[in-house]
């Protein structure tokens, strides 16, 4: 009988001790859960914080950054400058086909009559309203091409795949904006500089970072623009270096494909002639690329600025890396065991 109680009570305990061991298995389990999802979390992140290089940059830094996303990534952004200024070497080939038949006709009409040459008003009219359609049609053009290559390289900033087509959706219907940023821009530095030069300088370094502030925090012209003046306040002087150094690059790549034919333009001027109009095509086509080489660096180099100093006034690395990380998808970590 006292065996049988015995027994009964070493059944009893070991039916007592069944939950406290359930509990410290469902413990240890969530222990070594966690220490997984930590693990996998920090492999992910050392994984994103090696695809990105978000921190303060020097001037050089940001120079030798520009040139470096330049040649790594130049389809993508040749791309995208090519695709409106295409559309504007056509433009230039017609204007320049309607240019040599009237020359040419203006010519034969005159040598006919043996008569002084006429100015036709209506012709030149007709000029002035075609030149100033080309000029708004080039500057739309040019917006659209800043806008895009302003997303791309803040897609290729931030560690994301970035194309020409993905660019261009983003930047949508925003190339207007930047036209106006352009001409408001444009109209202060010219006042800028009719007093006395400097002023116009100095308002060109702080605007220069206006239409990435406009594209990327989808400000308004004149917002944009108050918010360059903002960021740049302080960093005239490196800004000013970028534009120094892309108008250097600008001047001798005209020089270089361009100055030919200025050469055979002024020629043929001193001697009462035109270029012939395959002269003029190579010409329009020698500018075309020079604006397709040229024309991104300086966009590259004032996007990057732009995030160069929003990390430096508004710590922009350490908010991206936090919504980056709260962003990133749960871990599936598989079935307790």
């Amino acid at each position: 009988m006292e065996d049988c109680n015995a027994a009964k009570n070493r059944g009893f305990a070991s039916d007592d001790a069944r939950p406290h061991f359930r509990a410290f298995r469902t413990f240890l389990l969530c222990i070594l859960d966690y220490v997984y999802i930590r693990s996998l979390w920090i492999r992910n992140r050392e994984a994103y914080l090696a695809d990105i290089d978000l921190r303060p940059m020097s001037i050089g830094e940001v120079l030798d950054r520009t040139f470096s996303l330049y040649k790594k990534h130049f389809w993508l952004f040749a791309g995208i400058t090519a695709l409106p200024f295409l559309l504007l070497l056509i433009l230039r080939i017609g204007l320049a086909a309607f240019q040599t038949a009237n020359l040419a006709a203006f010519a034969g009409t005159a040598q006919s009559s043996h008569a002084a040459p006429v100015f036709n008003p209506s012709l030149i009219a007709g000029a002035v309203v075609g030149g100033l359609v080309f000029l708004v049609f080039t500057l739309l053009l040019t917006g659209a091409a800043q806008a895009a290559t302003v997303f791309a390289v803040s897609d290729l900033y931030l560690g994301r795949e970035a194309t020409v087509r993905e660019a261009y959706a983003r930047a949508g219907r925003k190339a207007p904006r930047v036209v106006l940023i352009l001409l408001l821009v444009g109209l202060s530095v010219i006042v800028g500089f009719m007093l006395l030069i400097v002023p116009g300088v100095i308002l060109l370094c702080r605007t220069a970072v206006s239409v990435p502030a406009a594209m990327l925090e989808d400000s308004r012209a004149i917002r944009s623009i108050e918010r360059s003046m903002e960021l740049t306040k302080g960093f005239a002087m490196p800004i000013f270096l970028i534009f120094v150094l892309v108008w250097v690059m600008s001047y001798v790549a005209a020089l270089v494909l361009q100055g030919p034919f200025v050469y055979l333009t002024a020629m043929a001027a001193k001697e009462h002639h035109t270029l012939s109009f395959g002269m003029l095509v190579l010409e329009n086509l020698a500018t075309f690329l020079s604006e397709v080489l040229v024309g991104p660096i300086g966009t590259i180099a004032f996007s990057l600025m732009y995030y160069n100093l929003r990390v430096r006034k508004e710590a922009f690395d350490v908010q991206h890396l936090m919504a980056s990380m709260q962003a990133q998808p749960a871990v599936n970590v598989g079935p307790a065991i």
